[in-house]
């Protein structure tokens, strides 16, 4: 009788605490949730920015090492033009370099080459994309065609502004515009990129460089050199002959 009045006193869980344990239970759980997808949203963000500055650092350094090998020898040049594409500047760089990217094992460098860096649209990610090729200069439309390979996607703007041996900024430089006593190239050539990777309200991570290209240096020495060259020298015997007459009158005095 005491083991079954025993069994029959024994108490469960009522509905109310069945209630508060579950409520606790889907707290701790949606908490836990949030602190889980915070945290992965700012690992996929900060993947994303790594992946955006490597695409910078790549066109960057590749622009720089272009730049940095300008050729101004024979039948050089070098040209920018300023455009646009939806609002953002979109532009354009072509130039002689010495700089030859290998892209087969048995590609050989051919010394002189024409670099041009093009923008164009990307229809199905509303972005901007960079191609550079190199040919040389006698390339058919083919050939040239083969040379071109995307260099960055996903962007929004990639401008270029030339400075001068004034210090004037430029949107665009070009041989036919620079009269024959200024320097070939500019002094500090900028470069802007802009990548599409905000909402259409933000402006999009910016990366911005400048170069000032060693031979462009060498070109505006040179130039001021010719131009101490062309100044007319003072005639040392003349001055000789003025310092003895006015010798000459001292000792007379």
């Amino acid at each position: 009788m005491n083991k079954v009045f025993l069994l029959n006193n024994k108490r469960g869980f009522t509905l109310l605490e069945l209630l508060m344990a579950i409520s606790i239970f889907a707290m701790v759980m949606g908490i836990a949730f949030t602190s889980y997808n915070t945290s992965f949203i700012i690992i996929q963000d900060a993947g994303d920015s790594a992946k955006v500055y490597a695409k910078a650092k790549t066109v960057m350094e590749r622009l720089m090492a272009d730049l940095e090998s300008l050729y101004i020898g024979n039948d050089f040049f070098f040209e920018g033009s300023s455009n646009e594409i939806s609002g953002y500047r979109a532009d354009d760089l072509k130039f002689t370099s010495t700089a030859f990217v290998r892209l087969h094992p048995t590609d050989a460098s051919p010394g002189r080459l024409i670099i041009h860096y093009e923008v164009e649209e990307d229809a199905d990610s509303e972005s901007l994309l960079l191609y550079r090729s190199q040919h040389i200069a006698t390339a058919d439309d083919e050939a040239i065609k083969n040379s071109r390979l995307l260099l960055c996607n996903n962007l929004r703007e990639v401008a270029f502004n030339y400075r001068n041996e004034n210090g004037d900024d430029v949107e665009t430089w070009t041989m036919e515009t620079i009269s024959e006593d200024a320097a070939p190239l500019p002094a500090l050539i900028s470069i802007r990129l802009r990548f599409n990777d905000t909402g259409e309200d933000e402006p999009g991570t910016l990366f911005e460089s400048a170069i000032s290209p060693p031979i462009a240096q060498y070109a505006l020495s040179s130039k001021e050199e010719a131009e101490k060259a062309k100044e007319p020298k003072p005639n040392k015997d003349k001055n000789k002959d003025k310092s003895k007459d006015e010798k000459k009158d001292k000792d007379t005095k």
